[in-house]
């Protein structure tokens, strides 16, 4: 066994059990972040001599992880594992025989190489030539194949028995979202009731046992409540919330709302994760950072330039060729994103970047240890996902005295019922039916929120016009926590020095006081006194003046402040007119601006034809911003 490799308990008894039940096909079921690559290549490191396994496979779910397991199988056993996939000089894969000549243990591929071209028939050819029966297989988030679709059945085509001495696959969520099962012929279904049937792993190691074995850190979610307006079809809603919606559509449309990024929630919680990390830079430890999760390239666009205007720091976007296929975007990448993620995840000290915005990049598998807070500003709400984004904020760091980590979420109620059964342990049934669905995405998971977890944005008949954020309930250990402990001990750890060494986040804070009322009536007396006296003494606040706005003019008349704010929007909506439409003559800039009055109003829920006092006008000149920034990728104010 390699010196740098000291396998955890879990680890141990999981190769013990393998050696003991040496089937053909053996299901490792371990949570994210438990270590399960380790694991596998221990399973291969310890039997290879043996059993005389020749070669290794590995395959892995996306191309930017190939590098990543072949990394972590040299930095910890020492194997070489080949991972560029085709040598475009050989316009092929390099066969076993050449691999092996050239010191390599095996190699690592990707379910998408696998199933392009002829690959599987071309790989199985090079392995019978050379390593039949001599090949330990290693299927890595096998959920992604389903005998029913081209990952699986590619698996299917490339490693017969005949080729295969053994397979170990391994999943943190052995599950599909699209009722179909995974590897069928490969993996143990029992029958659980009338024509359903559960997926049985192996060895497993949950998400509950790696929490209490530390082999985690402490974790907890924070929803976040609001109030919505938008229009659907002629009809505009006003003061929409997600508890008082009377169907899914609203829910869905609530929902939309409220991660439409020009809006108030989306600022609030940007808000929340900047204000969290700065209280981290000042314990020092500045490498902490959000992934922000968004449902298209596009948001991602607009997230990254909002985070910039919040906060005035810049943002990673990382996307994968598949997230929006034939998409045209402002990412034109001058580097892989895998690069981009790896020197990401490598910066220290204070010059490293704070903010992570991913469509679907950052899956399973993808390692960023400083990830301390994630927003959901998606409307994915599939359990697969739900739980695979968790997963990018659960790793030790530091490590030897791990940061608890937050997730921010919607208030939604299928997105609280996930948070509050994350610990739970999630069966995979599948329920036979008479027909087929349609086919959905490899992984099952709704990455394009097209069903089940979601839905598509651009809605033809629905756009979102504003909303607000507000901190509700916490969630921990599958608790809710109700906002009067959460809000107190929010403000204990931001304003008590002795509470801003809590080890733990603010809802594990609520959580004890839930159960230690003596303590929480004193620091509920000390919040009241504390808000009550910023509330007396409000006249002698700090007020942000927006960027372009002259210093003196918080101290301006509500009428003179009116009369610039709307001076300044106007400037600024001539500007756009002028940038969208500059070979216009000038009466139908002119139009142009008055119809982008009209929007800016709709989408601030301003009214269109009544005063409006220098707020409003302040809102609107910061949304003209907004849209000035983005002008370049505008075709016209239609696109506002």
């Amino acid at each position: 066994m390699p010196l740098c490799f000291a396998p955890r308990d879990w680890q141990e008894r999981f190769v013990r059990a393998y050696q003991t039940n040496l089937k053909k096909n053996f299901l490792l079921e371990g949570c994210t972040s438990a270590g399960k690559t380790a694991g596998a290549l221990h399973a291969f490191d310890s039997l290879k001599n043996v059993l005389d396994w020749r070669f290794l496979v590995v395959v892995v779910p996306a191309e930017h992880l190939m590098r990543q397991y072949a990394q972590d199988a040299f930095n910890l056993f020492g194997l070489n594992l080949f991972c560029s996939g085709t040598v475009r000089s050989l316009g092929r894969l390099p066969t076993p025989e050449e691999l092996l000549q050239q010191d390599y243990h095996g190699l690592v591929i990707s379910y998408q190489w696998l199933t392009s071209s002829n690959n599987a028939s071309l790989l199985l050819n090079d392995l019978s030539r050379t390593v039949a029966g001599k090949v330990f297989l290693i299927l890595d988030e096998v959920h992604h194949a389903s005998s029913d679709l081209a990952f699986g059945q590619a698996c299917e085509t490339a490693f017969p028995d005949t080729i295969i001495s053994h397979r170990l696959m391994t999943s943190g969520t052995p599950f599909r979202s699209d009722n179909r099962r995974i590897l069928g012929n490969w993996l143990t279904y029992a029958p659980v009731e009338e024509n359903a049937y559960q997926c049985i792993p192996d060895f497993q190691y949950r998400l509950a046992d790696a929490l209490s074995d530390e082999i985690i850190p402490p974790f907890s979610f924070v929803t976040m409540e609001g109030e919505f307006a938008y229009r659907r079809g002629r009809a505009v809603y006003n003061g929409r919330t997600f508890t008082n919606a009377t169907n899914e559509q609203q829910l869905k449309d609530a929902l939309n709302t409220a991660i439409d990024v020009e809006g108030g929630w989306v600022q609030e919680a940007i808000v929340w994760a900047h204000t969290r990390m700065k209280r981290d830079r000042a314990k020092g430890l500045p490498e902490c950072a959000t992934y922000v999760r968004v449902p298209t390239i596009l948001a991602a666009r607009q997230m990254k330039e909002r985070i910039r205007r919040l906060t005035n720091e810049d943002a990673l976007v990382v996307v994968s060729r598949d997230d929006e296929p034939g998409s045209i975007t402002n990412f034109q990448l001058g580097r892989d994103s895998s690069e981009q993620i790896e020197q990401f995840a490598a910066e220290t000290g204070y010059s490293a970047r704070s903010w992570i915005i991913g469509v679907g990049m950052l899956g399973e598998g993808v390692s960023i240890k400083r990830l301390k807070y994630r927003i959901h500003a998606t409307n994915i709400r599939a359990i697969l996902s739900f739980m695979q984004d968790l997963g990018r904020l659960l790793r030790r760091f530091p490590e030897d005295n791990p940061e608890p980590v937050e997730t921010l979420i919607p208030a939604h109620p299928d997105l609280i019922d996930l948070a509050v059964s994350a610990l739970n342990e999630i069966a995979h049934v599948v329920r036979e039916r008479e027909e087929n669905d349609s086919s959905q995405d490899e992984s099952g998971s709704n990455e394009a929120g097209n069903s089940q977890g979601g839905q598509q944005l651009t809605l033809s008949n629905f756009m979102p016009i504003s909303s607000t954020g507000e901190l509700g309930k916490q969630i921990v250990d599958g608790e809710e926590i109700e906002s009067e402990y959460a809000n107190v001990a929010e403000w204990a750890i931001a304003n008590k020095p002795i509470w801003q060494i809590f080890p733990r986040t603010p809802a594990h804070l609520a959580q004890m006081l839930v159960e230690d009322k003596p303590l929480f009536d004193i620091l509920r007396k000390e919040y009241e006194e504390a808000f009550n006296q910023t509330s007396s003494n409000q006249g002698s606040s700090v007020t942000v003046i927006l960027q372009g706005f002259p210093s003196e003019y918080n101290g301006y008349l509500p009428t003179k402040k009116t009369a610039f704010a709307r001076r300044e929007a106007n400037k600024k909506a001539y500007r756009l007119a002028c940038i969208l439409y500059g070979s216009a003559s000038e009466d139908e800039k002119k139009e142009k601006v008055k119809q982008i009055h009209t929007i800016a109003k709709s989408r601030n829920c301003l009214p269109s034809n009544s005063f409006i006092a220098h707020e409003g006008w302040e809102r609107i000149y910061q949304w003209l911003c907004d849209r000035i920034a983005e002008a370049p990728t505008l075709k016209g104010i239609e696109d506002l």
